[in-house]
């Protein structure tokens, strides 16, 4: 894609935004969330307001985040009230409050959507760099479907979980729903926050952007607007993100982490001591009246010789070979697994033709059913083998060759196998999308579910023996072949057959019928 710059609107092919009041009003979803789950905490514990906002800001300080899922738990007042107890099962109500409004004011600033669209379109980079923490950043880009829109994602690490939790017992998900699929998410390095322009320059060196063709994007004139003057990229403030002057943001400012210093500064900063260089007044499509938005090619790839983009393609060519080798690891492992299920299911008719059983407790239970839930245990090896074994070693070399790709896709479009596949991935059903690690969770499931219905089915399967067409409740009659006459004896019969010949039925009555002597055929002599 060519695009000529128009002299007045420079061209940019890296735009840096920030997340939090310039994508979304994220002081408008904190309010609406935080003040739903206090509300309903002073209702159900009977402590003020105003001490659990002292608490609240406590808590925050001491985990250097306004957003902290364990808050409730380390209240000192409901802590002191409920010795012992549950407090996320005591209070449940409040969180479910917060919950609720979380998911019904979560949404993006107009025009957000469409003017990120057509940056993407003309082949600049989006990178996403916020302070909030990895978990809330990822979870509010899945939410908003920027996944994929932005490029990268740069936020801190999550904070420590209390009590030696690990996230595996907090999830209710595998861990796979609360990855990024499209967009690379990294970490900024611990302790080091906004408005440190080192960060800025970390990310954009990272990337491989020219400075010269880059922009930064937020509503915070000391975090924002300072930071990108000091690492040397064009600032642009969005002015219609700015929040210190609505009660929101008090309530926000009387629980955050923030210093009292921090919130005086911000407050008191103002645009003629900072002088923006480009001012967003009222939305984010703005940047498309001032800027010309080009296609990104990272500088080491600028710059590389013909034997360096051969290494590139040799390399990415050796990331997708991995990737195919674990696939069809994959594919071996389900295929070793329903060949186990058609061998267990042929075994069980065979033990249940037979009518083998056993009985325990004075129950009659078929070998068949033992037989068929004994594969359980087995369905559920290949499952955990397949699944988090691997499954995640796949998953890697994707997220590997996806990097690959998007470091390279404007000089060598070509290399972009890893991202088509990633696209066509996923399937949609009704209003769940099913993605890889969901649908081997249904294929194992439908092979232990067999399993399971085959095993109560036995009990009442009969397989009934052979027998002719003889009505039911006739008295079967073996029959008697006689013997052919003895040549040498005439044509009496021997003395076995005579002692052997049936009793009539008339005999065994009364007698008086008598079984007619049995005359030999004449013999032919020559």
């Amino acid at each position: 894609m060519t695009v000529i710059a128009n002299a007045n609107r420079p061209p940019v092919s890296v735009l840096v935004t920030d997340l939090d009041n310039t994508l979304f009003d994220w002081v408008d979803i904190w309010y609406r969330c935080f003040n739903a789950m206090l509300t309903r905490l002073v209702e159900d514990s009977g402590v003020s307001r105003e001490q659990l906002l002292l608490e609240f800001r406590q808590v925050h300080q001491r985990h250097a985040t306004s957003e902290y899922a364990f808050a409730i738990q380390e209240l000192p007042s409901l802590l002191a009230r409920h010795p012992g107890e549950d407090l996320v099962e005591r209070y449940h109500a409040a969180i479910d409050a917060y919950r609720q409004e979380r998911r019904t004011s979560l949404r993006l600033y107009t025009g957000v959507m469409d003017t990120l669209s057509q940056i993407r379109a003309a082949g600049a980079i989006v990178i996403g760099y916020t302070e909030s923490m990895a978990y809330y950043s990822n979870y509010r880009l899945r939410r908003l479907s920027l996944d994929g829109v932005l490029d990268y994602l740069y936020s801190p690490a999550d904070h420590d979980l209390p009590g030696g939790l690990t996230p595996a017992q907090i999830r209710a998900y595998p861990a796979s729903s609360y990855e990024l699929r499209r967009t690379v998410h990294r970490h900024t390095p611990r302790g080091v926050l906004k408005p440190d322009p080192a960060v800025l320059v970390g990310i954009l060196a990272d990337v491989g952007a020219n400075l010269d063709e880059t922009i930064y994007v937020g509503d915070n004139l000391m975090k924002d607007v300072v930071m990108a003057k000091h690492a040397g990229v064009t600032d642009v403030w969005a002015r219609y993100g700015v929040a210190h002057e609505r009660e929101a943001y008090e309530l926000l400012r009387s629980v955050s982490h923030w210093t009292d210093e921090a919130v005086l500064r911000d407050k008191t900063l103002t645009e003629q001591d900072v002088k923006p260089t480009h001012v967003l007044e009222n939305a984010f499509d703005g940047l498309l009246d001032i800027f010309t938005f080009v296609p990104f090619t990272p500088q080491p790839l600028r710059q590389a010789t013909d034997e360096r983009r051969n290494q590139i393609i040799d390399v990415w060519k050796k990331v997708v070979d991995v990737q195919q080798h674990f696939n069809d690891l994959e594919l071996r492992v389900r295929n070793l697994a329903l060949t186990g299920l058609v061998a267990l299911v042929g075994f069980a008719g065979f033990v249940l033709r037979e009518r083998v059983g056993l009985v325990a407790f004075g129950i009659a239970v078929p070998l068949a059913s033992l037989v068929l839930l004994a594969g359980l245990p087995i369905i559920f090896a290949f499952w955990l083998m397949d699944r988090f074994w691997y499954h995640r070693l796949l998953y890697g070399a994707v997220t590997h060759g996806r990097e690959i790709e998007q470091r390279a896709r404007l000089v060598l479009p070509e290399l972009g196998l890893t991202d088509a596949i990633g696209r066509a991935s996923p399937i949609r059903v009704w209003r769940w999308e099913l993605r890889s690690p969901r649908r081997i969770d249904l294929f194992y499931a439908a092979l232990a579910l067999t399993l399971v219905v085959a095993a109560c089915v036995a009990p009442w399967i009969t397989i009934q023996p052979h027998s002719d067409s003889r009505p039911s409740g006739t008295r079967e009659t073996p029959s008697v072949t006689r013997p052919a006459p003895d040549r040498d004896k005439g044509s009496r019969p021997s003395g076995h057959a005579a002692e052997t010949a049936p009793v009539s039925r008339q005999e065994k009555d009364g007698g008086a019928a008598k079984v007619p002597a049995l005359k030999a055929p004449q013999e032919s002599r020559p």
